[in-house]
């Protein structure tokens, strides 16, 4: 598989937790896996959001990561103190997981396991069964598969079922298209209330996407 690595630096106040993370940007699209290979725009946004959180509250909390992918958000709190963290995605995309874990020298910080969203609790590996409820439970662009807001959509109800695996939620949601809408009806679907605690804005030409 080709790869590259790059080297990134999301928090502005704290260069020094810089993330070296290998990628694939010609990954083949029908591959289940195929949004693992890159960073997506609300990680970015996200992980802007967690720069602004006081230490005493991230150092010490469990943390479980929806739809990893590359583990950017994951890892970048495993460097602030959270503990444990725990990343997930499809099966597919972990080899690539497990290698940016290694590459950033967390593997004493961090877990990888498998996690398709709303899967029972009972079936799921010890990292997460043993931990649940985390603390926090992140997630990251992971709202793109739907067909339009007055439809139901099975992968965002799945993912709001497993958003419950933890105490409290972020979930950063990119803003194309009815995707916020969509994500907004799913939460009513299945009953649950947010709270918009941060809006960030991105350079569309670079990004594809111009707020999250």
């Amino acid at each position: 598989m080709p790869s590259w690595t790059k080297n990134y630096s999301l928090d502005p106040t704290r260069t020094e937790l810089a993330l070296s993370l290998v990628e694939d940007p010609t990954a083949d699209s029908a591959d289940e896996a195929w949004c693992s290979w890159l960073i997506w725009p609300a990680a970015k946004v996200l992980v802007g959001y967690l720069s602004t959180l006081a230490c005493d509250g991230l150092i010490g909390r469990s943390v479980l990561e929806l739809g990893s992918g590359c583990g950017i958000v994951g890892m970048y709190l495993a460097q602030r103190g959270s503990s444990p963290v725990v990343l997930t995605d499809v099966y597919r995309a972990l080899p690539l997981l497990k290698r940016n874990v290694a590459l950033n020298k967390l593997q004493n910080c961090c877990d990888v396991c498998p996690l398709p969203w709303g899967t029972p609790l009972k079936l799921l590996g010890e990292p997460i069964r043993n931990r649940t409820p985390f603390n926090l439970v992140v997630a990251s662009d992971c709202s793109y598969d739907f067909v339009a807001p007055d439809r139901p959509s099975p992968s965002l109800d799945a993912l709001l079922t497993s958003i419950q695996l933890g105490e409290r939620a972020l979930v950063c949601v990119s803003r194309r298209p009815n995707e916020v809408e969509a994500f907004t009806a799913a939460l009513e679907r299945a009953q649950l209330t947010p709270t918009v605690v941060h809006q960030g804005t991105l350079d569309a030409s670079v990004e594809g996407v111009g707020e999250c």
